[in-house]
């Protein structure tokens, strides 16, 4: 079982069958085969980034460390990354959510030399930018990250969306047609967060009004 730390719980449905590929074919194999070291993952908000973490975590039977930055970064401190090399899996979701900080910076840099230092074991990276292009307050941060294997996570197409969406609702144990899917993607906007969040509040509503997901609910519910 994953060892998370604040009683962080991940979500059961996102995992490796659950992401919808799209343009990441060559981006699933590399993580699916994880290599030790640093891999560093970059795209913009809602192209399924946490997600891959939360596969990885979920597709690993040893103790793993998820660290989601963007959350924490006000309620621990930088120290809590002292130690963590020694876990087989280190996952640090948004770390420019701590970048400009020069204390975490300090931390975040002397994790990295402790995990290239142990050679074994995979620390997994997840940000907005690529390395180069990351805000940092320190230089060297920069020349640490790029040791490793940066991959660009690509946004899905609306046909894809349209797929991850009614994946995600069948592993909800909610059946979601086509027209309906393709009806989310065209009214709800297209990014893909904003669109998951949206099914979850359905799936919930769906329950409690014992209602499929029709384009006449989904219109009463989310009043569009």
């Amino acid at each position: 079982m994953a060892q998370l730390p604040l009683a962080i719980q991940l979500p059961d449905d996102e995992t490796f069958a659950t992401f919808v590929r799209g343009a990441n074919q060559e981006l699933l194999q590399v993580l699916q085969q994880l290599p030790q070291g640093l891999v560093y993952l970059w795209g913009a908000n809602g192209v399924g980034k946490s997600h891959l973490l939360h596969a990885l975590c979920a597709n690993i039977d040893s103790a793993v460390m998820y660290l989601p930055l963007a959350e924490l970064h006000d309620q621990v401190q930088p120290q809590i990354l002292q130690g963590l090399e020694n876990y087989p899996l280190i996952c640090l979701d948004d770390i420019d959510a701590v970048s400009c900080s020069e204390t975490w910076c300090f931390e975040l840099f002397a994790l990295l030399n402790r995990v290239k230092d142990a050679g074994q074991g995979s620390i997994v990276v997840t940000a907005k930018h690529a390395p180069s292009h990351l805000e940092v307050a320190l230089a060297d941060v920069h020349s640490r990250l790029q040791w490793g294997l940066s991959m660009h996570v690509h946004a899905l197409n609306d046909d894809d969306k349209v797929r991850a969406l009614q994946l995600r609702a069948k592993a909800l144990g909610l059946h979601l047609g086509h027209e309906t899917a393709q009806f989310m993607v065209q009214r709800l906007g297209r990014d893909m967060r904003s669109l998951l969040e949206c099914l979850a509040r359905l799936d919930r509503a769906s329950i409690a009004a014992k209602r499929r997901l029709t384009i006449p609910f989904i219109k009463d519910v989310l009043a569009i």
